[in-house]
């Protein structure tokens, strides 16, 4: 009897034992306290700090559908209906250092038409202290904003592809700005005849381009110019942009290349200047944005290069909901010089959803 209650006593105290063990088990295992995503206001609205560091990121993109219908305005081909479809995320990742904001972006693309589709990198920079290194697209564009808010804005093209690029800009504090940079090319030039390219190697040296820029609330002045040392080319364009009132804006762009019927494509042909796309020794862009109402706006571009084509566009941008525009437009291509002759008329149709 004595041997059976210290058998017992003995079971009761190592279970005594073994469910303090788990409940010191269960206690070191419980998950440390959630450090919860906080908003960062310091550069605008939409950004987070990154749980654990100080730096903020702004996630957004855009998803985009656009169906084209009558003649391709870059070509005249008859394009009968095509759908394109393309989604966009972009990540913008920001701090503050001792030397002032530091950035990095990225911006991803996928994209789908006439059943292929691809994903590449639209852009991939670091900012900082007004320095830019990394890929986007051509300081060339960008500086001088593109051309008009049109879909089919570079029938007439003003200019070179993404690339490679390096750059600093001085920001003053009246309104004036300058850059100066080096960039790669997009790689490839084409000769205008026929199927034949010429290509930008990595031992080749870069580019040269510079630029000014005044800018006020009645618009502003700006020019930029670049040195094609692959092509041994020139090439310029000024912007006048004129806001008349909160409804009213119009802009006028020229542009100007050297050594346009240059001879330094293989075989003696012609090779295009990257800071030059348009065909012939200039070319000239003006357009018109008119806000018709809190949700719509119309806008125009008309373009002429040298060589003889002229391209103009029309559409009508519409806010159905906050984040999902419609922009119909409608284009004309009248062709002359090395692209042809004849004309084209055509339209597309872009709905886009902005996150």
């Amino acid at each position: 009897m004595k041997l059976k209650m210290i058998l017992l006593g003995s079971v009761a105290a190592l279970a005594a034992v073994q469910q303090a063990q788990a409940a010191d088990a269960i206690v070191a295992s419980e998950p440390e306290a959630m450090e919860y995503v906080r908003v960062c206001d310091a550069f605008g609205a939409g950004y987070f700090y990154i749980p654990g560091s100080e730096t903020c990121l702004k996630i957004g993109g855009y998803v985009r559908f656009e169906t084209s219908f009558g003649d391709d305005p870059y070509t005249g081909d008859d394009i009968g209906w095509s759908g394109f479809s393309r989604g966009t995320i972009r990540l913008d990742a920001r701090s503050n250092t001792e030397y002032g904001e530091l950035r990095s972006f990225i911006e991803l693309r996928s994209q789908a038409s006439d059943g292929s589709g691809s994903t590449y990198i639209n852009s991939a920079y670091i900012d900082i202290a007004g320095f830019r290194a990394g890929y986007d697209d051509s300081r060339f564009d960008t500086w001088l904003n593109s051309a008009g808010n049109i879909i089919n804005d570079d029938v007439i093209d003003y200019t070179g592809d993404r690339t490679n690029q390096a750059s600093y800009v001085y920001e003053g504090s009246n309104g004036f700005s300058a850059l100066i940079g080096l960039e790669a090319g997009d790689g490839e030039y084409d000769t205008g005849f026929g199927d034949v390219t010429a290509r930008y190697t990595d031992s080749d040296t870069p580019h040269i381009l510079g630029g000014l820029r005044y800018e006020q609330d009645w618009g502003g002045i700006g020019a930029v110019a670049g040195y094609d040392t692959h092509a041994e080319a020139f090439g310029g364009k000024v912007r006048l942009d004129v806001k008349f009132n909160d409804v009213f804006s119009v802009f006028v762009m020229g542009g100007y290349q050297s050594d346009w019927d240059n001879d330094k494509g293989p075989g003696g042909t012609r090779r295009l200047n990257y800071y030059g796309p348009w065909y012939g020794d200039w070319a000239a862009w003006g357009g018109f944005s008119a806000t018709l109402n809190d949700k719509a706006s119309l806008n125009g571009q008309v373009a002429y290069e040298d060589d003889g084509t002229l391209a103009a566009a029309l559409n009508v941008e519409y806010e159905v909901v906050k984040d999902l525009t419609v922009m119909p437009e409608l284009n004309y291509t009248d062709f002359d010089g090395e692209r042809g002759s004849g004309e084209a008329f055509g339209g597309i149709l872009r709905f886009q959803r902005n996150f």
